[in-house]
């Protein structure tokens, strides 16, 4: 499997506040079943805004920690970016970290506010960039089986959070997720790990593939190679 969201990196945001809690987070992905990981640690103005030189030499830290310790995993450096009335100079700009430096950018929408997701998601193709919107099920003015399958059919890539698959969430989330696995609305899952969150990428598979195996390959792992193997930024 490949995880293509999760906040392990030490010291960026709020996924690990130290080394031996993001590489105990490590040996959890592994555990699970996960090869390679996208790290991802979230982009918010005036929050969780750390410089890229520093993302990148956290990122470099936890890959030597990693290559001493032996572990059987790739990493990938990511970022989660927040949407907000500064996000399209950010993106436009050019000088942020993409999924694995190639065209693909995860996005975070408000969960609660009502913003136009696919107004920004044109927006962002116009850059020329591919979004991922970032588990879609915490979006409460936003689920829509309709909506998610046009935006789906633009380019636009679909991401759920393993806990919403098997049911650590909100009930309407669990609803919702159920229903767009259903629908087969779905194209990347990602565990989200916190340090305070449980890994549940092993049993959100077992629970996709119980019932379609081939989709479930797709999504834990297929749709996510296919990113990693994209043309790469510039």
């Amino acid at each position: 499997m490949i995880d293509v969201h999760s906040h392990i990196i030490p010291f960026v945001d709020d996924g690990s506040k130290a080394m031996r809690i993001s590489l105990a987070m490590l040996y959890d992905e592994i555990k699970s079943g996960v090869t390679e990981v996208i790290l991802t640690p979230h982009y918010r103005e005036n929050k969780y805004d750390a410089p890229i030189d520093v993302v990148v030499k956290n990122f470099n830290l936890l890959q030597d920690e990693v290559r001493k310790c032996e572990m059987s995993i790739k990493l990938h450096l990511g970022r989660e970016i927040s949407v907000d009335d500064r996000h399209k100079d950010y993106i436009k700009g050019g000088n942020f970290i993409s999924l694995a430096n190639t065209y693909y950018v995860l996005l975070e929408f408000p969960f609660n506010d009502k913003t136009d997701i696919d107004d920004v998601c044109y927006e962002v193709k116009l850059m020329g960039y591919i979004p991922v919107i970032a588990h879609v099920e915490r979006y409460s003015y936003f689920r829509d089986y309709a909506a998610i399958e046009a935006l789906k059919d633009s380019g636009v890539l679909i991401q759920t959070n393993a806990a919403a698959i098997v049911g650590d969430t909100s009930r309407k989330e669990r609803a919702f997720v159920k229903g767009l696995l259903k629908r087969k609305l779905v194209d990347l899952v990602g565990s989200d790990i916190h340090s305070t969150r449980i890994n549940h990428m092993a049993e959100a598979y077992r629970k996709v593939a119980k019932k379609d195996a081939e989709y479930a390959e797709k999504i834990f792992t297929l749709n996510a190679k296919a990113i990693l193997n994209s043309k790469k930024r510039d």
